[in-house]
């Protein structure tokens, strides 16, 4: 049984990942250029990650050749990845963008069974096919017409988000020991930011996209949420007798049941049926997954 310090580290972890969606839900109504806002969010968590771990992270440069692809790889993909995210919670809302995000986590399972030879349970493709079927749920949608078509964007984020898990666990098994861990997360925050900045140079200077500062203090906003929802993940899963597979289900689960809440009740979003179908076979899909 979790002691009281224990729970209240799990909420506030599963609370500080449920306001990455809700930022992002409630930013794209200000007129915030979402690009400028995702590139501050990346290069305030890299700042922010870097200099509260200094005397680790200056320690380990002297392995940033190691780890130096693995994160630009990395970096590119949380940005887009992040990108995505903004633009489905603007299109399809809050509970069905943290539901594609939280369900990828399929994606490193299957990886894990194809590159590591892990073990294939029963149990885990019953998990995996809810998942699965939780996805199609939740992201078909029927028009007046009586044809079907798909939400592109939350199966971009669903295989995204994957692939994000995939990489991470690639590079934490060849790339990432004991010394660079810290200095892995940084340089991934500050490969994304490079990304975006380029990015947003290109766009300002041949799309005359001008720079708004509005966007940048709420990127400053999203990058310390962005890093200490981080930080406390990392805290909880150090916590003693706290099995990782427990952890994640729970975390995850906390997620899609706070960011539906938000939604409801923040953003007044409406749940479909299949919506609030989809959202019990995910929680059913990751409390098997943690088996």
């Amino acid at each position: 049984m979790m002691s009281v310090f224990s729970l209240l580290l799990l909420l506030a972890t599963a609370f500080l990942a449920t306001m990455l969606y809700v930022l992002l839900k409630y930013f794209d109504g200000l007129q915030i250029n979402k690009l400028h806002f995702l590139t501050s969010n990346y290069i305030t968590a890299s700042i922010i990650s870097f200099s509260l771990n200094f005397e680790e992270n200056s320690k380990a440069v002297s392995q940033l050749p190691i780890i130096l692809l693995p994160c630009l790889a990395t970096g590119l993909l949380f940005i887009l990845v992040f990108y995505s995210a903004a633009q489905s919670a603007a299109k399809y809302g809050l509970a069905i963008t943290s539901l594609a995000a939280k369900l990828s986590m399929v994606i490193p399972i299957v990886a894990g069974f194809i590159l590591y030879s892990e073990t294939i349970t029963t149990t885990k493709i019953i998990g995996i096919l809810i998942a699965l079927i939780a996805v199609y749920s939740t992201n078909y949608q029927k028009e007046k017409e009586g044809k079907i078509h798909f939400a592109l964007l939350p199966i971009l984020l669903f295989i995204g988000s994957g692939l994000v898990d995939t990489l991470v666990k690639v590079s934490q098994h060849y790339f990432i020991n004991g010394e660079n861990r810290q200095l892995y997360i940084s340089m991934c925050f500050g490969a994304a930011g490079l990304f975006g900045l380029i990015v947003s140079i290109y766009s300002g200077l041949i799309k005359k996209n001008k720079l708004a500062f509005r966007s940048i203090y709420a990127g400053i906003l999203l990058g310390t949420v962005n890093y200490f929802s981080l930080d406390f993940l990392i805290r909880f899963l150090a916590l003693p007798g706290i099995e990782s597979s427990y952890a994640f289900a729970m975390i995850n689960m906390l997620v899609v049941i706070m960011s539906a809440a938000f939604a409801f009740f923040l953003f007044k979003e409406q749940p479909k049926k299949s919506t609030l179908s989809g959202i019990l076979l995910a929680l059913l899909a990751i409390s098997i997954l943690s088996c």
